[in-house]
C-alpha cells in the first residue's frame, strides 16, 4: 500500500530490520530507541528503503525519517514522498533479491578491476593540503622498496589550483604528465580528487558564472556556501552544460595527463540544502550518475546509487578504536552497504582517514595492524598514512602481509564482483544474508566474502581471542584447523592472525 506524512508500522516477533544510511551500521538490526533522519543524511551512502528477516520491505523514492519504539517502526515522511510497504518475500535474502531486481537492478557494469585485485593507495594522510610531484613519485617508490603490491594510486586534495580550476598546480607539479607516465612505468594506475565546488571570485568562477552554470540564489546571484575546506560555489549539476563543462575538463586531464580515474568527492546533500536548492538530494543523484562513465571511480557520499558500478568509500573514520567513526564501526557499516545495494564497498584509509585524529599524540600500531588485517578481505582496501614510517618492523612486516592477502585473493574478489553486476547480490554479507533465519541477525564483527569464506576480524584493543560464529558445514580455517560448523567456536588470534575460514563442499 502507498502512505502519506506518518505510519506506524508494527514489528513481528522474531523481526529484524536494516537499511537506510549506511553509517548507521552499529545500530543495525534496529533496536528499541533507534531514530535517524535520512532527510538530514550527509558523509556516506543512503538509500530510501528498509528491508526485514521476515521479508517485508519499505520502499520511498524521497528521504523520510526513522524511529522504533515501543515494537514498532514509525516512519514520517514529506507528504509527497510516497511511502511503500509490501511483504510476502520470505525472509532477508529474498526480500533483498526482489528490490534488487525491481528498484535497483544492476546493469552488467562493475568499477576497474584494478580496485578489487591490489590495494589502493591514497596519498591524503601523508600530504594533506600540499601533495607535490616528488612526494607522490617517493610514496609510489617506497611502496616497492617496502615489499607492498603497487595497486590504484590516489592524489587528493590541492593537487590543482583553485578548486574548479583542474589543472595541476604549476609549482608544486612540474611535469605531472612525466609523473603520471612514471607512476604508469611502475606498476600503478593514477585517480585525482575532484569535488563539484568552486572557489568564489577566482577566474573560473568568473567565467562559470557568466556562463550561468553556478547554482543561483533566489535573487539570482550564485550561491555561497560552507563546506569542510571554506566557503565556495557549485557546479549545477542539474545544468546539463555544467556537466560538458566538467567532462571536458577531466577528458583533458585523461588526454593531455594520462590519468586514469577520479575520486569523487564532495556531493553531500546538505551543502546544497545550505545553498537554498528546494531538491537537495538531486544533486547527490547527478554527482553519483556524473562519475558512471569513469570506471575508476569512488565516491563517498550516495543517495539512490544502489546497484550502479561505483565504488563505494566508507566515511572519514578516526584513528580509534569504538564508536561510530571507529575501527568497531567498519564492518557493520559494510554489511549496511551491503544491505543497502552497495555492493563495490571499500574501507576507510587504513588506521583511520580523518585526520585530525590520526596525527595526534595517540597513534597506536596494533590499531593500525588490525584496520590493516580487517580491510584486508573486504572487496576493496586503502592505504593512506605510510606504514612504513608510522611502524616498527614487526608490525610493517603484519600490513605487508595483509596487502599480500588481499592480492592473493584478489581474483576471488572479482569474479564476486563480477557476479554482482549480473545479480546484484553483495560481495560481502552479513550471516542472516547467507543463512537466514537461523539467530544469526545479530553477529556484527564478522562477514561472509561470497558464500564460502568467512571472515572475523580482530576489532578489540589487546585482544589475543575472539569468539568465531561458524554456520552450519565443515570449515577450514587459516591456520589449517578443521572446524564443525553451527557452532561458536573461540580461536586464538594473536596481532600475527587475522581468524578466516573457508567452507568445506
Amino acid at each position: 500500500m502507498t502512505l502519506q506524512a506518518t505510519v506506524r508500522l508494527p514489528i513481528d516477533d522474531g523481526e529484524h530490520w536494516w537499511g537506510g544510511a549506511t553509517v548507521d551500521g552499529l545500530s543495525m538490526p534496529f533496536a528499541d530507541g533507534f531514530r535517524t533522519d535520512l532527510r538530514d543524511l550527509g558523509g556516506n551512502q543512503g538509500m530510501p528503503m528498509l528491508l526485514s528477516s521476515k521479508g517485508r520491505y519499505v520502499w520511498s523514492d524521497r528521504p523520510f525519517a526513522i524511529e522504533m519504539t515501543g515494537g514498532e517502526l514509525l516512519l514520517s515522511a514529506d507528504v509527497a514522498a510516497g511511502v511503500v510497504i509490501e511483504d510476502g518475500h520470505r525472509d532477508l535474502p529474498g526480500v533483498y533479491r526482489h528490490l534488487a531486481a525491481t528498484r535497483f537492478r544492476p546493469d552488467g557494469r562493475l568499477p576497474d578491476p584494478a580496485l578489487f585485485t591490489s590495494p589502493q593507495y591514497n596519498l591524503w594522510i601523508e600530504n594533506l593540503y600540499e601533495p607535490t610531484q616528488e612526494g607522490v613519485l617517493g610514496y609510489a617508490q617506497a611502496v616497492l622498496r617496502e615489499g607492498f603490491p603497487p595497486g590504484v594510486l590516489m592524489i587528493d586534495d590541492r593537487w590543482h589550483e583553485e578548486y574548479g580550476q583542474w589543472t595541476f598546480h604549476s609549482g608544486r607539479f612540474p611535469d605531472p604528465a612525466g609523473m603520471v607516465a612514471r607512476l604508469h612505468e611502475l606498476g600503478f594506475k593514477v585517480m585525482l580528487w575532484i569535488v563539484p565546488y568552486v572557489t568564489p571570485d577566482s577566474r573560473v568562477f568568473r567565467a562559470l558564472k557568466a556562463a550561468n552554470l553556478l547554482i543561483r540564489d533566489r535573487h539570482g546571484r550564485p550561491a555561497i556556501g560552507e563546506w569542510w575546506n571554506g566557503y565556495g560555489a557549485a557546479l549545477d549539476l542539474l545544468e546539463p552544460a555544467a556537466l560538458r563543462w566538467l567532462s571536458d575538463e577531466l577528458g583533458r586531464l585523461r588526454r593531455e595527463i594520462g590519468i586514469d580515474g577520479f575520486k569523487f568527492d564532495g556531493g553531500e546533500a546538505p551543502f546544497y540544502a545550505a545553498l537554498g536548492c528546494p531538491d537537495p538530494q538531486a544533486y547527490t543523484i547527478a554527482w553519483n550518475r556524473f562519475g558512471l562513465p569513469y570506471p575508476l571511480n569512488e565516491f563517498r557520499d550516495a543517495w539512490l546509487a544502489a546497484g550502479l558500478p561505483l565504488a563505494q568509500r566508507q566515511r572519514d573514520k578516526h584513528h580509534a578504536w569504538e564508536g561510530r567513526d571507529g575501527l568497531a564501526a567498519l564492518v557493520p557499516n559494510a554489511l549496511a552497504q551491503s544491505l543497502t545495494g552497495h555492493a563495490y564497498t571499500c574501507p576507510d584509509m587504513i588506521g583511520g582517514g580523518e585526520y585530525q585524529s590520526f596525527t595526534s599524540a595517540d597513534f597506536d600500531p596494533e590499531l593500525f595492524v588490525r584496520y590493516a588485517q580487517a580491510s584486508a578481505l573486504f572487496p576493496m582496501m586503502q592505504f593512506s598514512a605510510a606504514p612504513w614510517r608510522l611502524l616498527p618492523a614487526g608490525h610493517l612486516d603484519l600490513c605487508r602481509q595483509a596487502a599480500a592477502l588481499h592480492t592473493r585473493f584478489g581474483t576471488e574478489i572479482l569474479a564476486l564482483a563480477k557476479e554482482s553486476a549480473q545479480t546484484g547480490d553483495p560481495i560481502i554479507r552479513p550471516l542472516e544474508f547467507e543463512h537466514p533465519g537461523r539467530g544469526y541477525a545479530g553477529v556484527i564483527d564478522q562477514f561472509m566474502l561470497g558464500p564460502d569464506v568467512l571472515v572475523a576480524p580482530v576489532l578489540t584493543r589487546g585482544a589475543t581471542s575472539r569468539d568465531v560464529v561458524l554456520p552450519p558445514g565443515r570449515w577450514r580455517a587459516d591456520d589449517g584447523s578443521v572446524h564443525d560448523g553451527d557452532s561458536t567456536v573461540t580461536v586464538g588470534a594473536p596481532l600475527s592472525r587475522l581468524p578466516w575460514f573457508r567452507l568445506d563442499r
